[in-house]
């Protein structure tokens, strides 16, 4: 019996430094954002993550505006990302590079949904 509890301690003990969750660095995350963000514009392809929900958030009027500035909505529907901070990071790249090139006013039609929009 005593060397069943043992077992059962070391199990708990190392479960907890095996399967346990780890969010990621908030710099390293940036810096991926970063990089991601100069292979899209190398490839001139640009995504805005949207924060979904069990129905699309994704409209019409959105479908116009991927075409109108070259860029996709990606909408995670009902599985939320951990840690949200790597799409923050990206979209900030994008919206930044959007007012660049089409001005400001390209951001009032930005589906209210993208991360980061807000922030």
């Amino acid at each position: 019996m005593k060397n069943i509890k043992i077992l059962y301690l070391l199990l708990v003990f190392i479960s907890a430094f095996s399967f346990g969750q780890q969010r990621g660095c908030t710099k390293h995350l940036a810096i991926s954002a970063k990089m991601n963000f100069d292979e899209s514009l190398k490839n001139n392809s640009f995504v805005i993550y949207l924060k979904g929900g069990i129905v699309s958030v994704i409209t019409n009027e959105d479908r116009k505006f991927e075409k109108s500035y070259a860029v996709k909505y990606r909408d995670f529907g009902c599985v939320m990302p951990e840690d949200p901070t790597y799409y923050e990071n990206y979209n900030r790249y994008v919206f930044n590079y959007l007012k660049e090139k089409y001005g400001s006013d390209c951001m009032n039609l930005i589906n209210k949904n993208a991360f980061g929009l807000n922030n």
